[in-house]
């Protein structure tokens, strides 16, 4: 099987190597890949770290094929390696079992299914997806940080930027979820969306009251509300979904452990969907990060 190329969707020579400034590659080997024999293969791979550093090149694609990835997935949720995050800065879930707690894990087709105490995942990862890292080359495996993104062209998410009503949670990945509202907290953020999914009573009645209006002017109505019925949050991102179920704490208060999600409104101006250093190519939409446990 051929190793997967490591070009990023950034194609540019840089004039002083002679390296494309995405991949590390030189033309040569960008134009004879598909051709070169597994072991010339491997050569030109393990020269690229360093052209990497010369460069200075921070995103760098793995030599992953799909099954590689959904491997890789399936085994750090299997082996409670680390935590998955999804959303855009300050508006984020986090997927990881409680101290102690165990995870289960489905695999079918494309899918990957999720569940802990307190959360549910689900990944879709076929061939437009990649896995990144933007660690310096001498970082060891067992602490580097990737990052799944997804190709542009597979679709982004609808973008609103006042609270919308989207209907039964047709996309729950429990059954017994799917008749529960689901309404999209409107960041704006083609990257991600962030969702509150409620049965009927006090807290959708409060969303329901503040459809149209932002995020910043609704809190004050939706806040105590939420706080005190505690219903799903759903984090979106073109891979796939978080659902986290666990306590929504206090103003000042501390999120459990386990899986939980962070919504801080006055952060969310930086427009970052990645954490700083973290600079997708044009190519690719930001799925999901894994940060392995330390």
């Amino acid at each position: 099987m051929t190793l997967a190329s490591p070009c990023v969707g950034t194609c540019k020579l840089d004039d002083a190597t002679g390296w494309c400034v995405g991949c590390a590659r030189t033309g040569d080997e960008i134009a004879e890949w598909g051709g070169l024999a597994e072991t010339a293969l491997a050569v030109v791979r393990e020269a690229l770290p360093d052209q990497f550093k010369r460069l200075g090149v921070a995103c760098r694609r793995l030599p992953w094929t799909v099954e590689d990835v959904r491997e890789f997935v399936l085994r750090s949720l299997r082996e409670g390696a680390g935590t998955w995050a999804l959303g855009v800065v300050s508006a984020v879930a986090e997927f990881a079992p409680p101290p102690g707690g165990l995870v289960e894990v489905e695999a079918d087709g494309d899918g990957v299914v999720a569940s802990t105490a307190g959360g549910l995942l689900r990944f879709r990862i076929d061939d437009d997806v990649r896995a990144l890292v933007f660690d310096p080359p001498e970082t060891p495996e067992t602490l580097r940080r990737v990052v799944l993104a997804v190709k542009r062209e597979r679709g982004r998410l609808p973008a609103v930027d006042t609270i919308d009503d989207l209907g039964p949670d047709r996309d729950a990945i429990r059954a017994e979820d799917r008749d529960a509202r689901l309404f999209d907290l409107g960041l704006g953020r083609k990257e991600g969306r962030f969702c509150v999914r409620c049965p009927s009573g006090p807290a959708r009645d409060a969303l329901a009251g503040a459809v149209g209006m932002s995020l910043a002017s609704a809190l004050p109505r939706i806040g105590p509300a939420m706080v005190q019925a505690n219903p799903a949050r759903v984090v979106e991102s073109a891979l796939g979904r978080i659902e986290v179920a666990s306590a929504i704490p206090a103003p000042g208060g501390v999120s459990p452990p386990g899986p939980h999600t962070y919504l801080l409104p006055d952060h969310l101006a930086t427009g970052r969907a990645l954490p700083a250093g973290m600079l997708l190519p044009h190519a690719y939409l930001p799925g999901a990060i894994f940060h392995p446990a330390r």
